[in-house]
């Protein structure tokens, strides 16, 4: 059994189109780097879109069948406010929140979801309110890179509800494409949520890209700091071991029982497909010397999930 902790749905309109092109060009970059080339950012954006657009979660059970992935934890983003005058093109943040549901109640037996939303928004306490009424989310998902820090006192309202509910929460840490801004990113500032919310249970995403060290560093002083490995194919498939070290390294430092897997999917797809992310992840001896258990590797991929989420 696997469980993917960190997976979104990307449709036409989900999120502002200056997103998905930040991300095409990322991507372009990458495919492009060999010949110092870079792809056409806003061709590579339509051609995506195309195969990635899933708003009725048909795609992502086609990916996790193909993958063997059992469960799939989803996370809605909210970048609308960094781009106040795009949320006229797109959906709005509640409708989102809404499609996610409407996924979940589709395949229940197979997808869980978080709340999402932008801490700053004046309705946003009042929105995890209905949510949680409506069809209870398992989870409040933050990404301050559109704008804000994670230890604002702005956030704390929806901190405080979502913590009297017992939910996780889960903040972006680490890389992202421009236009957002990774300073608003940085682990310490949330390393200042879980200071104040001792018993709630803080997931760093990502486990910080490039700040791993510090996450993992934060995480072994404060136990209700999570970390999930989603998002790494990027430095997998350019030296297997820049992901494998920092994994190795947490499990040591905060246990297996604190470290999630994720696929951080869709965007991710077109760099390593879930199959072959979930065949590289569940076999570490294919790629590295570095030595894991069997143990080790079902509670990363799927035990410690299961744990957290009571599934």
């Amino acid at each position: 059994m696997v469980i993917d902790s960190h997976v979104h749905l990307f449709f036409e309109e989900s999120d502002p189109e200056e997103f998905f092109l930040g991300s095409a060009r990322v991507g372009a970059a990458f495919f492009g780097k060999e010949k110092g080339e870079s792809i056409d950012a806003s061709q590579m954006y339509q051609q995506s879109i195309k195969i990635l657009s899933d708003k009725d979660g048909s795609r992502i059970i086609k990916e996790m069948n193909k993958a063997d992935i059992d469960m799939a934890i989803l996370l809605p983003l909210d970048f609308w406010l960094k781009f106040p005058t795009s949320e006229n093109r797109g959906i709005s943040i509640k409708e989102k929140n809404e499609i996610y549901a409407n996924v979940v109640e589709t395949y229940p037996d197979r997808l869980k979801t978080y709340f999402g939303i932008d801490p700053r928004r004046k309705d946003a306490v009042a929105q995890l309110e209905h949510a949680m009424k409506h069809w209870e989310p398992v989870g409040l998902k933050i990404h301050p890179t559109a704008g804000f820090y994670p230890d604002d006192p702005v956030c704390y309202p929806l901190y405080k509800l979502a913590s009297d509910y017992g939910l996780p929460i889960l903040i972006h840490s680490g890389n992202e494409p421009a236009p957002m801004a990774v300073k608003y990113s940085h682990p310490m500032y949330i390393d200042t949520v879980a200071a104040d919310f001792p018993e709630t249970t803080i997931i760093i995403a990502h486990c910080g890209h490039g700040w791993w060290r510090q996450s993992i560093d934060f995480a072994s002083m404060k136990p209700n700091l999570y970390v999930d490995f989603s998002g790494w194919q990027f430095v997998y498939t350019q030296n297997p071991d820049y992901f494998w070290k920092p994994l190795r390294m947490a499990i040591d430092i905060l246990g297996p029982w604190r470290v999630l897997f994720g696929t951080d999917g869709s965007m991710l797809d077109v760099i390593l497909s879930p199959k072959k992310w979930v065949k590289a992840v569940t076999a570490p001896n294919k790629t590295t010397s570095i030595p894991f258990s069997e143990r080790e590797i079902e509670i990363f991929t799927e035990k410690a999930a299961e744990k957290l989420y009571s599934l």
